[in-house]
């Protein structure tokens, strides 16, 4: 199949037309002559086919370069036509692979003969439309990776031999030389131009290279990178291969253009730039030792992706952006003279569209560390951050965009990306472009300009931009200045020199947060709209006042208050966290980068499913090196989930059911993962027993998805093993309980360890057979035979919430098999369970008697009456009706409705009640210092509640008494009543266990 046939494969090609048809006429007498004395039969059928003949005619008339290509290799030209692109290509390659050069020289003029009919067979197959953008751009790349290859082997073989390296040959010559080619820009992004140049950087590990040589080794690899320079680049008869560039390295102006990894490394991880870190997104090594290559850019990847939003480094981009508007603020897109790369709407605007969402995000997300642009663009919308109407724009543009670039290209064989400006040329390149109307071309390339502008002029839109900026602040140490307390006063505050005060201890830097000039100077900035966003809240001075004692805690401020600038409607929410909700507030105090996920609430929003979080995790846990990583960032993704989930209820986003039950998923994902990695970890040095699992036994609120953002975890671990009396097979090995012993204590470990990141979770293991008194870990029949003829009434009751976590599906389904043949046991003694329950009931009185209403959890009425109604009703019950089984509590008052064991509005009532007190209780524990009911309730929190329950902050209080009441008295009329008519004499409840 002939090349020109076969393309038809891009939607949106336009076949080149003819510019000048006096010239390609006269070109096509010049082609006829030489190809008709030595393929009259090819060139017949060329002539015959008016697409191919009027391909050629298009090249003659548009680019001299081709032509003269086109006449320089005519035995190569002639094969254009007879077959495909591919085979062309592969040939070439082959060809090159395949020949031993001899000396520079040799390897020199193969290079260029090559890339030649590659430049060809690319042209030809980019003008036929045979093949998309992509493939193009990748072809180029791959063809400069070959040659950089042959290159650098040619060189390191040539210094083996001269005795300056003495390392290991392995796969190729190059592989264990530590001498490497790292390419960046389009090389790096497989996007090469028709006519780049290409850019390197050269590094080499001196804990790898081997060298013998008698110049220093810095000059050794020095004179071998320029050696590459000449042989890509140098101007022969047969013309160059590829202009290359070094000026990417680190400093260049004062560097060698090899540099070793250890300098490079040191220079990115001490002084490197923002734009540096852009450019590293597209690195990769393609020549010399590959595997060093690899390794280097492992160890810069923090540099690169910033595992935490650098919002100081915000600042930078933003500068990089405003200088890229200013150079073109003036100008007015028209295609005359037009730098489609460098100008308003062009190629860069595209790039750095991708770059600073990557630069962003990348850290946190790894999907979207993809060097391509059009492929990074298409992560970047899938994942939210770039709009998809706007995405299909810059794909459109850019495809267009890079087209254009490569026809300008081609003329001349010019590394050019500007527009003609005379209409004689216009019009040529309009014709080359496919349009037989120049005014459509200029509709079309500006209207993709604008639109990239747009989109571009929009990105990182500077918001922070409100009336209180007009208005002149300032603070002086020997008065008040009265235009400042004019402007506090009319922003709403009470005692203007008070937050005056305040405001003037910033800018002093009294706190850690303030004491470098670059955070008081953003600060500063900020004043104006801090002012404005506190003085519209419900009580503006204690609002500022608490923000004071948040900045007081903070260990530094440059990333919080950059944060804040780059996203100006974060303010408002820092003010209702420091305003209400303490907790809240103390955590991002200890670590003001959890604000980074408020950008990515999407990974713990409502309803999100154990799936969705174990997916997001698991992406999150690719970039961990080490099991210590795994620590780090599963902590840090549970940290964020409970502190987003908090936000969430704080600001009722969400319901408490849902905020209990999003919190128990992000407890049960992250400890499901921590046993997987433990397990791993573990079997290094221990290795496995054959035929055993153990499971996670989630009890407790954590069983009953009740979390709330303090909750601890109650647990118990359950194991089994075919054999008991086997060992495990590693190096050292353990009998079968001792394994799941310390197994199960480095899991503990695992959760409870303080980290950089803190804690994962606090841990309660008492609720395990025997409490205390038991091993960590125990054996599934043990457990089995202690819940069915040992344990206490209140571990039953316990019991009633237990639900597996993790573990394999056998063993699982054992577990909760014997969870319900315990709970639904049919010969429990109703009396004894009714006196159980009392008794237990009253012991928990005399130990946590209250009288505090706000004590949710013990006060007469409260969350615990409502969990003793619900779980003693199931045992009681269960064995007849084993739907009521449910492990959270509101689900057992419905169940309990349903199978009309409670009245159905009783249960209804229940449900409110219990609902309601849930939801105040977790406000609670977000907006009291310590969770402290006992001290005076903020207005605010009153204020809050009021609004959540329809009613007003002074009735709140009548709210909760009514609901306790009536729990209380429903638990008097189903356990304290019957109770005390049985008369109890001794409790039957053990409690030193738990």
């Amino acid at each position: 199949m002939s090349q020109v046939s076969a393309g038809t494969s891009n939607n949106s090609f336009h076949f080149p037309l003819i510019s000048d048809k006096g010239l390609a006429e006269e070109k096509l007498k010049d082609f006829i002559l030489i190809y008709n004395e030595s393929y009259p039969d090819d060139l017949k059928k060329i002539l015959e086919n008016e697409q191919q003949k009027n391909l050629l005619l298009s090249i003659f008339s548009n680019s001299p370069y081709l032509t003269s290509l086109f006449f320089k290799y005519s035995d190569f030209s002639i094969r254009l036509f007879k077959k495909t692109p591919d085979d062309l290509i592969e040939e070439i390659y082959s060809e090159l692979k395949e020949k031993q050069f001899l000396n520079q020289n040799e390897l020199t003029h193969s290079l260029r003969i090559a890339k030649a009919k590659t430049a060809l067979t690319i042209a030809f197959a980019d003008l036929s439309g045979h093949w998309p953008l992509d493939k193009i751009t990748r072809t180029l790349s791959t063809f400069a990776e070959l040659c950089l290859n042959l290159s650098v082997n040619f060189m390191i073989r040539e210094a083996i031999d001269n005795g300056d390296l003495s390392h290991n040959i392995k796969d190729n010559v190059s592989s264990n030389s530590g001498y490497v080619i790292l390419a960046m820009g389009k090389l790096g992004g497989y996007e090469l131009n028709y006519s780049s140049d290409i850019d390197l950087i050269v590094l080499y590990d001196l804990d790898i290279v081997k060298y013998t040589g008698r110049k220093s080794i810095q000059d050794f690899f020095i004179r071998m990178t320029q050696r590459l320079v000449k042989i890509m680049s140098e101007r022969t008869a047969d013309g160059y291969v590829f202009r290359t560039d070094l000026r990417l390295r680190p400093d260049p102006g004062a560097t060698p253009v090899a540099l070793s990894m250890e300098g490079a490394e040191f220079y990115y991880q001490s002084v490197g730039l923002n734009w540096e870190r852009a450019a590293m997104i597209k690195a990769r090594p393609i020549a010399g030792d590959i595997s060093a290559g690899l390794a280097f850019l492992e160890r810069i990847r923090g540099f690169v992706w910033r595992k935490h939003l650098d919002y100081a480094a915000i600042d930078d981009i933003h500068a990089i952006k405003k200088l890229i508007h200013e150079h073109h603020s003036h100008t007015r897109i028209k295609l005359e003279g037009h730098d489609v790369k460098l100008g308003p709407g062009g190629i860069r605007e595209i790039e750095f569209i991708a770059q600073i969402h990557q630069l962003i995000a990348g850290g946190r997300e790894p999907a979207l560390r993809i060097a391509p642009t059009l492929p990074a663009l298409e992560a970047l919308c899938k994942s939210g951050k770039v709009d998809t109407a706007e995405y299909e724009i810059l794909k459109d543009a850019y495809i267009y965009l890079r087209t254009l670039e490569h026809r300008l290209q081609m003329v001349n064989d010019d590394q050019t990306h500007i527009m003609p400006t005379s209409n004689s040329d216009i019009e040529r390149m309009s014709k080359f472009m496919g349009y037989v109307d120049r005014a459509k071309f200029e509709k079309d390339l500006i209207n993709h300009l604008n639109c990239v502008q747009d989109i571009f002029n929009g990105l990182l839109q500077d918001t922070n931009q409100t009336q209180a900026e007009d208005i002149s602040l300032s603070f002086p140490l020997d008065e008040f200045h009265p235009t400042t307390l004019k402007a506090i006063e009319e922003a709403g505050f009470s005692d203007s020199k008070k937050i005056y005060t305040i405001i003037q201890n910033w800018q002093l830097g009294r706190y850690r947060a303030c004491r470098t000039e670059r955070a008081r100077t953003i600060l500063k900035q900020l004043v104006p709209d801090i002012l404005k966003i506190f003085g519209q809240h419900k009580d503006p001075d204690s609002g500022i006042i608490k923000f004071d004692e948040f900045l007081s805690r903070l260990p530094s401020g440059v990333q919080l208050f950059s944060f804040i600038k780059a996203q100006p409607w974060l303010l408002d929410l820092l003010a209702q966290i420091t305003g209400i909700a303490p907790f809240l507030a103390n955590q991002l105090a200890k670590r003001p980068l959890l604000l980074d996920s408020v950008l990515n609430a999407e990974n713990f929003k409502k309803n999100s499913s154990l799936k969705k979080l174990q997916d997001n995790l698991d992406e999150q846990l690719r970039t961990a090196l080490d099991f210590q990583d795994v620590l780090d960032i599963t902590r840090k993704w549970t940290n964020e989930g409970k502190f987003q989930v908090g936000l969430q209820i704080l600001r009722g986003d969400t319901d408490v059911i849902e905020f209990s039950k999003t919190l128990s998923n992000i407890a049960q994902t992250s400890l499901k993962t921590m046993l997987k990695y433990v397990e791993r970890e573990f079997a290094k040095k221990h290795g496995i027993i054959k035929n055993s699992s153990i499971c996670v036994l989630a009890m407790g609120k954590f069983g009953g998805f009740e979390m709330s953002t303090t909750s601890d975890i109650d647990m118990v671990l359950i194991y089994e093993a075919n054999d008991m009396e086997s060992y495990s097979d590693g190096s050292k090995p353990f009998s079968v309980n001792h394994y799941y012993a310390r197994l199960c204590q480095n899991f503990i470990t695992s959760i409870t360890a303080l980290t950089a990141e803190g804690k994962l979770y606090e841990v309660d293991m008492r609720l395990r057979p025997s409490g205390t008194a038991g091993p960590l870990a125990v054996s599934f029949e043990s457990f089995k035979d202690y819940q069915s003829g040992q344990a206490w009434t209140w571990e039953h009751m316990a019991l009633t919430r237990g639900r597996v976590i993790a573990g394999p599906k056998p063993l699982q389904k054992k577990i909760e098999e014997a969870i319900l043949n315990t709970l639904s046991n049919k010969n429990r003694d109703p009396g004894k369970l009714l006196l159980d329950v009392a008794n237990m009931r009253k012991k928990l009185v005399d130990n946590f008697a209250t009288s505090n209403i706000w004590a949710m959890k013990h006060i007469r009425g409260g969350i615990i009456d409502v969990e003793f109604i619900c779980q003693y009703l199931l045992l009681r019950h269960g064995a007849d009706h084993p739907e009521i089984l449910k492990k959270n509590t509101l689900e057992q008052i419905t169940a309990l409705s349903k199978a009309n064991i409670l009245e159905k509005e009783i249960a209804n009532e229940l449900y409110k009640a219990s609902h309601i007190l849930s939801a105040i209780q977790a406000m609670l524990r977000l907006c009291l210092d310590n969770e402290n009911v006992d001290q005076e309730k903020p207005y605010a929190l009153l204020l809050t509640l009021a609004e959540r329950f329809n009613t007003e902050p002074d009735k709140v209080e009548a709210l909760i008494l009514e609901n306790q009441n009536f729990i209380h008295n429903l638990y008097y009329e189903i356990i304290e009543t019957p109770a005390s008519e049985m008369l109890i004499d001794e409790p039957s409840t053990n409690l030193n266990n738990k």
